[in-house]
């Protein structure tokens, strides 16, 4: 699992995850992913295009930056996720999080 942060023009904080959340991808970014999501004002875009697997650690992972991103007054959003990590989401009851459409798009509606 690859993790790669970059705050975008717009203080959006832009979060790209490739590969795999499951227990090992988890294990490999779940501490810089939390980091990246603390930034002061919470606003997080997590491009998931390149994520081809995402079981209950993944789903775990996501909702709780979303709560604890939420409370702060911040929003974070899903972007892009393939069919099968997008089916998973919509049945974990993320699917509300998800939007589609280009970078900064996405970025330009979380300001």
């Amino acid at each position: 699992m690859n993790l790669e942060f970059c705050k975008l023009p717009n203080d959006v904080s832009r979060i790209k995850l490739d590969g795999s959340l499951d227990v090992a991808g988890v294990g490999a970014v779940e501490t810089r992913f939390y980091e990246h999501c603390s930034a002061n004002p919470p606003r997080v875009l997590v491009d998931l295009a390149g994520v081809a697997f995402i079981g209950s650690l993944g789903i775990r992972m996501l909702l709780q930056a979303i709560k604890t991103i939420s409370t702060r007054g911040g929003r974070l959003v899903l972007l892009n996720p393939g069919r099968i990590v997008d089916s998973a989401l919509d049945i974990s009851g993320l699917g509300q999080y998800v939007v589609r459409g280009t970078e900064a798009e996405v970025s330009a509606s979380l300001v």
